[in-house]
């Protein structure tokens, strides 16, 4: 029997997110919101986030009452309203290269402040309308407290670490260039030290390496304490997709039907960028032509620091790579 209960995707920047949120959405009776909590994207979450940083870091418990009223609005459905669009015309084109770039802005905060604690309808979401299928790629260090507040099904999603940092350098991603984790001192007291794990130097791709080494090892810290929780890699699901999202279906208790199986075949197509197309069979070794040998080298020195435990230094490895 159907729980209907909101599905939260929560996965790195570039891990294959939007692929899987779509291939769920595909399922009779969902509504798939992509990235809602992101600052870029959404206006509301400006406010929401605006004493939280890009990446909230928050524990079962904590108070976050702006936080809770967009998650609220999100997994009602997320509708926008008039406010919201208020503020997407002060935002105006330049938005996105302004937002959260650790500069005063004031055109930023008017609209922040037009749309802040965005209004749910009791129709939208939930047990009276669709399923929702929300995806975040800013939600890795809080999860906890999100499901802790939230009746959720929660599916945390990796990607073989190389695979994600080759696709962060072609896209040029904003959080590959966005410092925040290294200089929020929450994350310095809940993660870094812990672990026993240094800043990273001045150099792009170990600064970028250690991004994702800090959001991996705190996926994978999380699902250690919630095995209730659901798992999977984006290497997993493109082995077979059709057989890996139809025991995911099962898993999340959502319709598998023809729907479902059109969507991945037809996106079972060369792609690039920030398409949903990929060729799944050619997506999981695809690191070993896109990052030289030097940026290989990089990335295993920095993960090493993490305790990471879903890809070892084997994992790496490929011919001109030392094994030291």
């Amino acid at each position: 029997m159907s729980t209907a209960r909101p599905v939260a995707i929560v996965g790195l920047p570039r891990s294959g997110s939007t692929w899987t949120l779509r291939a769920l959405a595909s399922a009779a009776g969902t509504s798939a919101i992509l990235e809602p909590d992101n600052e870029d994207k959404y206006p509301a979450s400006i406010h929401a986030k605006r004493k939280l940083g890009r990446y909230p870091v928050l524990r079962p418990g904590d108070e976050a009452p702006a936080y809770r009223k967009l998650w609220e609005w999100i997994l009602r459905g997320a509708t926008e309203d008039r406010r919201s669009r208020l503020a997407r015309h002060l935002l105006g084109p330049g938005a996105v290269g302004r937002i959260h770039q650790g500069r005063p802005d004031p055109v930023t905060w008017l609209a922040a402040t037009v749309a802040r604690d965005p209004r749910s309808h009791p129709t939208q979401g939930g047990r009276s309308g669709p399923r929702i299928v929300a995806k975040s790629i800013h939600t890795q260090l809080s999860v906890e407290w999100l499901a802790d507040e939230f009746d959720i099904d929660v599916l945390l999603l990796l990607r073989h670490p190389a695979n994600v940092l080759a696709s962060w350098m072609e896209t040029n991603v904003k959080d590959a260039r966005n410092s925040t984790l290294e200089t929020r001192p929450e994350i310095r007291a809940r993660f870094l030290e812990p672990w026993g794990v240094p800043l990273p130097g001045p150099d792009p791709v170990e600064r970028m390496s250690w991004r994702i080494g800090l959001l991996v090892a705190a996926i994978e810290e999380a699902a250690s304490r919630h095995p209730e929780w659901h798992l999977r890699t984006h290497e997993q699901l493109c082995t077979d997709p059709l057989s890996e999202f139809r025991r995911l279906y099962a898993d999340l208790d959502l319709e598998w039907g023809s729907p479902a199986e059109a969507f991945l075949e037809e996106h079972n197509t060369p792609g690039s960028g920030f398409a949903v197309n990929r060729i799944a069979s050619e997506q999981s070794d695809s690191w070993q032509r896109r990052l030289n040998d030097h940026q290989v080298a990089t990335l295993r020195r920095v993960l090493a620091w993490f305790p990471i435990t879903t890809w070892g230094d084997q994992d790496y490895a490929r011919a001109g790579i030392d094994q030291e």
